[in-house]
């Protein structure tokens, strides 16, 4: 049986279950330390520099950590997770990683990661969009300043991308939002997510954030930061910078993201470019993706995730 994944605002089982995890995750600590971050970083990808106190690190950490050293590989279109055709591919690798850790801590093999449909939210006044029910502490804590309330209250900030390329091992303290803020004063639209599905193609030449195709649409740069990217700008605080998986709200974003390509998918004959012997290294159908949690996958091998999940509403423009 796979999982399926369900909307959190309507489903409190999916969202209670989700919150449950990702704390438990944010408390259980394997053993990992900032200083062995810092040898494994040294050994293998030397252009990242880490800096701060020595401590343990959890299970979610870590999770932070491969985040922004897939945003630190350059590849030459983008990095090895961004700005380019991989985009979607990893982070459904990602997704699915995070996915099965939940699964694990939960003790409950049918979990399915939640989505938020924020272009559901983006239909509001724009007053209203950071202060719907999510926001609360049912839901994923304030939308605005420290997060307190709920079991998110409870999540420490430990690994911090404080630049391009450089991670702070921090004091641990609660992860910041700003939602509503004055780069992004609103959420996506449902036109602007049907534009994405709208697209005849997966992605073309020159493989990057000026193409006006699938990808690019959904990942934001095109007439942006849009959809994906303006999610990311929208919530701020802790979602701006590559550490942005330390507030759980990131990956409700992305399953959204992956749920719009998903239904793009179904209707497209599960297309993806660049094929082999075409496009960017790093970015090609057979390319292996970075990953230092799980094995690493390539594109071929998630673009039908039937075998881990399906998504129980694929309407997403309606």
């Amino acid at each position: 049986m796979t999982a399926i994944r369900r909307n959190i605002v309507t489903s409190a089982v999916s969202r209670d279950q989700y919150l449950q995890g990702v704390r438990l995750l944010d408390q259980e600590f394997p053993g990992v330390t900032a200083q062995d971050v810092f040898n494994f970083l040294q050994a293998n990808f030397p252009q990242i520099q880490m800096q701060g106190r020595q401590q343990p690190l959890s299970t979610y950490d870590i999770f932070v950590l491969w985040h922004i050293v897939a945003m630190s590989v350059p590849l030459s279109v983008g990095n090895a997770a961004h700005s380019g055709p991989i985009f979607l591919p990893w982070h459904r690798m990602y997704l699915i990683q995070l996915e099965i850790h939940l699964q694990r801590v939960l003790n409950d093999v049918d979990f399915g990661l939640p989505y938020w449909d924020w272009a559901e939210d983006g239909e509001l006044p724009t007053s209203q969009q950071h202060t719907t029910t999510l926001w609360s502490a049912n839901g994923v804590g304030e939308s605005r300043g420290a997060v307190t309330l709920g079991p998110v209250g409870d999540m420490q900030v430990r690994l911090f991308n404080f630049s391009q390329n450089s991670i702070l091992s921090d004091n641990p303290r609660p992860i910041q939002r700003q939602a509503s803020n004055a780069s992004a004063r609103r959420l996506p639209r449902k036109s602007e997510v049907q534009e994405a599905l709208d697209a005849l193609a997966y992605d073309e030449p020159n493989w990057d954030n000026n193409t006006e195709q699938h990808r690019n649409i959904l990942e934001g740069w095109h007439n942006g930061p849009a959809l994906h990217n303006r999610v990311h700008v929208w919530v701020g605080g802790d979602m701006g910078p590559g550490s942005s998986p330390n507030d759980p709200i990131f990956y409700l974003n992305h399953c959204n993201v992956d749920r719009i390509w998903e239904a793009w998918m179904m209707n497209n004959s599960r297309d993806y470019r660049p094929q082999v012997g075409e496009g960017p290294a790093g970015h090609r159908i057979n390319d292996f993706m970075v990953s230092i949690i799980g094995d690493s996958l390539r594109p071929i091998d998630v673009l039908d995730p039937s075998q881990w999940y399906s998504y129980d509403d694929l309407n997403v423009a309606g």
